[in-house]
C-alpha cells in the first residue's frame, strides 16, 4: 500500500539521525568556562558569638570591676562607642567620617577606621581579659562597612595608631608564637551582633 506524500515526508524526517555536534561543541566550551569562573569565588566565614543570657552569682571581686561590654554602633555619620564600664569621667566622643587619602592616592570620604582601631586598642589595654565586642548598625548600612568594622576590631596591628588611611589599609596583623606557628594577636575576636533601634 502506497503512502500519501505527507506521510512519506514525516517518515523520512524520523529516519534521519539527530545531529548532536552543535550541542556537544557548546558543552565542551561551557564546562571549562564555568569551572574557571567558580575558581574566583572565595567563601569566607565570620565567627560570631551569641549574647550571654544569664549572669549567675556575682562575687565581691566582680563587683569591684564592671565588665567592659564594649559596643560599636555604625551610623551614617560614623561610629559611636559605648561601654558599661566607666573608664573615664568624660563621655565618649563619636568618630565621624572624614576625608582621607586611600592606598590608591585618592581623596575619599570614608569611615575613620584608623581612629576606631586606636580607640578600641586603648580599651583593650585597660581590659586585657575581655574578648567580646558588640557591633550594631543602622538598617541602611551596607555589609561592606560592617565587615570592615569587624576587621578593625578583631586583631591587633603592627602599630598602636595610624594617622593615614593608606598606612592603616596596608598594615599587617601583629603576630605571636603559638608553639611552632605564628598566629595573629587577638583584640576582640568574639563578635556579637546587636540590634540598633
Amino acid at each position: 500500500m502506497s503512502r500519501k506524500p505527507s506521510e512519506r515526508r514525516n517518515a523520512e524526517d524520523f529516519d534521519d539521525e539527530l545531529d548532536l555536534t552543535p550541542i556537544m561543541s557548546i558543552l565542551v566550551i561551557l564546562i571549562p568556562v564555568l569551572l574557571f569562573a567558580f575558581s574566583f569565588f572565595e567563601v569566607r566565614v565570620q565567627a560570631v558569638s551569641s549574647p550571654r543570657l544569664g549572669t549567675g552569682k556575682a562575687s565581691k571581686k566582680d563587683d569591684e570591676k564592671k565588665p567592659l561590654n564594649l559596643t560599636v554602633i555604625i551610623t551614617s555619620k560614623g561610629f559611636k562607642l559605648t561601654q558599661q564600664a566607666e573608664l573615664t569621667t568624660e563621655p565618649e566622643k563619636p568618630i565621624f567620617k572624614r576625608i582621607m587619602t586611600d592606598s590608591d592616592g585618592k581623596e575619599v570620604e570614608d569611615y575613620d577606621y584608623p581612629t576606631l582601631y586606636s580607640r578600641v586598642l586603648a580599651k583593650k589595654r585597660q581590659y586585657p581579659d575581655e574578648k567580646t565586642i558588640n557591633i550594631g548598625a543602622e538598617p541602611h548600612i551596607p555589609w561592606k562597612v560592617i565587615a570592615r568594622t569587624i576587621d578593625a576590631v578583631r586583631v591587633e596591628l603592627e602599630k598602636e595608631s595610624y594617622e593615614k588611611l593608606a598606612l592603616y589599609e596596608k598594615a599587617e596583623a601583629k603576630e605571636k608564637k603559638d608553639g611552632e606557628l605564628k598566629v595573629p594577636v587577638d583584640l576582640f575576636p568574639a563578635v556579637v551582633f546587636t540590634v540598633v533601634e
